[in-house]
């Protein structure tokens, strides 16, 4: 692929990234210039309502990273009985929504703190933790050991040793996982709906359903979509500048795992286990006695067509994020040096910033009947796939950030041998990239798929007439409290999630397989 043609397709990749953010400043700027609007807004409950989805998303990411990061580092660097159960409960509440959990937890329970700016922030601390875990997971495994043994070396204790250089060494996943979790838990709209916690995405909502304007909605989407562009092109900068000049090489943190006394890795089961209680098992536990108790009442005509829509749909989203990300591979070359092309990509991480209802606002201003791409679509906008290109635009960056990574340690040499072998350029690529992105590229796609099964913010908005789905059946139990009803559903979508959630915990697994105990 020539040189102009990549930047034709970077540029391409680019604005498909940047359409929907681009869209609600078309539709806000013009008014916002008639002046007035942001200081109407700054005098409502919208600012106060910001605040609490920012605190929402620090108490969450306090608790991802204690119930993520902890296990993950001691798996990754000691060696400990257990060690294996330790993954799998960490990646347990994968298979479990936060809406789910909450709504579950107010059913059982009628204390106050269940339907609290906490309790929602535990919620998605835990349902998120699993992400912060295989991050810290991949990060301490390709940590050096003789860093720490040169720190000890030279007379530092623990606390020295960990102040001055595990932090600094731990400060980029740190800083990923504060910004995934962050994402996911202000862009959340139905566990805050459920609780009855007043954030921006249910503010955003109450506001564009009272005015019944989308330019409304718009001018308040702008006050997020301008910091996540802002934010996302930092981010772009710092991964494609600083990170890739500054690679920790393989053989430095090819040491073997450290054997711990017995005390210690039963600890870490317990730690793990005692987050995987209230973030899985507990909540797990009562939707099977509902599913027991509600299994003779149930109408089962209407589950073979969710769990289809359901499917289908997931499917749908996975095949588009899949095909963005071949086009990427095609687009970067391996061991990329901070070029403009290659940074490109990583504008799709603005719609994960943006909340999801912000997203689904977006489309529907793109598709409405006024619009150009409404006229051109025509009934493609009564069809599944209203659904499923919004929430691949918005879950691309959990495949897109591991193939980025993953090309970013591929060396230029491998695509040059494959070339001078008499390989195509396609097929080059193809070869040198089978052992770095192939991986990285299914777990991403696995990943991708699983949240597809959960999700609902944009269902709920941008669904087709007569359309039904595992998640928006479970939402429709939960708003007139009958989760035992909900049961059934909840375990279908499980089962649909058990074989990537699988495939995920194998591959984590054995992520450093050929490291035995040191």
């Amino acid at each position: 692929m020539t040189s102009l043609a990549r930047a034709v397709l970077a540029l391409a990749l680019g604005g498909l990234a940047l359409l929907p953010a681009l869209v609600l400043l078309g539709q806000a700027l013009p008014v916002l210039g008639q002046g007035g609007w942001l200081a109407h807004f700054a005098s409502t409950t919208l600012p106060h309502q910001a605040l609490a989805s920012l605190a929402v998303a620090a108490e969450a990411v306090a608790v991802a990273l204690a119930a993520g990061a902890v296990p993950a580092v001691a798996v990754a660097r000691y060696e400990f009985s257990g060690r294996r159960v330790v993954t799998a409960l960490a990646l347990l509440p994968l298979l479990l929504s936060p809406s789910v959990a909450a709504t579950t937890w107010t059913v059982v329970y009628a204390h106050e703190f269940f339907v609290s700016g906490h309790a929602l922030a535990l919620q998605h601390g835990l349902s998120a933790s699993p992400y912060v875990f295989v991050i810290f997971r991949v990060a301490a495994t390709r940590m050096p050991r003789a860093f720490g043994e040169l720190a000890a070396s030279l007379g530092l204790g623990i606390l020295g040793r960990i102040w001055r250089v595990h932090l600094p060494l731990l400060a980029v996943p740190a800083a990923a996982s504060a910004v995934i979790v962050g994402a996911l838990a202000v862009g959340d709209y139905a566990a805050a709906e459920r609780l009855g916690v007043p954030t921006l995405s249910v503010g955003i909502l109450n506001l564009w359903l009272s005015t019944q304007s989308v330019t409304v909605a718009a001018i308040v989407s702008t006050v997020v979509a301008v910091p996540a562009v802002l934010a996302v092109a930092v981010a772009a900068w710092a991964a494609t500048s600083l990170m890739s000049q500054n690679p920790v090489t393989a053989a430095a943190a090819a040491a073997g795992r450290r054997r711990i006394a017995p005390l210690w890795g039963a600890g870490i089961v317990a730690w793990t286990l005692l987050a995987a209680m209230p973030g899985f098992f507990a909540p797990e536990a009562q939707l099977v006695r509902w599913a027991i108790e509600r299994w003779s009442r149930t109408r089962f005509e209407a589950i073979p067509g969710d769990v289809a829509n359901t499917l289908v749909t997931a499917l749908g989203t996975t095949a588009l994020v899949a095909l963005a990300i071949a086009l990427v591979v095609l687009v970067m070359r391996s061991g990329h040096r901070s070029r403009w092309a290659e940074r490109l990509p990583w504008l799709f991480l603005t719609n994960f910033f943006l909340p999801t209802l912000v997203l689904a606002l977006a489309f529907v201003m793109m598709t409405s009947d006024a619009s150009w791409l409404g006229r051109w679509l025509g009934d493609w906008r009564d069809t599944r796939w209203m659904i499923a290109v919004p929430e691949a635009l918005r879950l691309m960056p959990f495949a897109m950030l591991p193939v980025l990574d993953a090309m970013r340690r591929t060396p230029p040499a491998m695509v040059e041998a494959a070339r001078a072998f008499g390989a195509g350029p396609v097929a080059a690529r193809l070869t040198a990239y089978a052992g770095h992105v192939a991986p990285a590229w299914l777990l991403g796609c696995a990943l991708v798929f699983m949240e597809a099964i959960k999700a609902l913010d944009a269902a709920l908005t941008l669904q087709p007439f007569g359309f039904s789905s595992l998640a928006l059946k479970i939402y429709a139990f939960s708003r007139h409290q009958n989760m035992d009803r909900a049961a059934i559903w909840v375990l279908l979508s499980q089962a649909l999630m058990l074989l990537p959630w699988l495939l995920l915990w194998w591959r984590l697994d054995r992520l450093d397989a050929r490291r035995g105990p040191a």
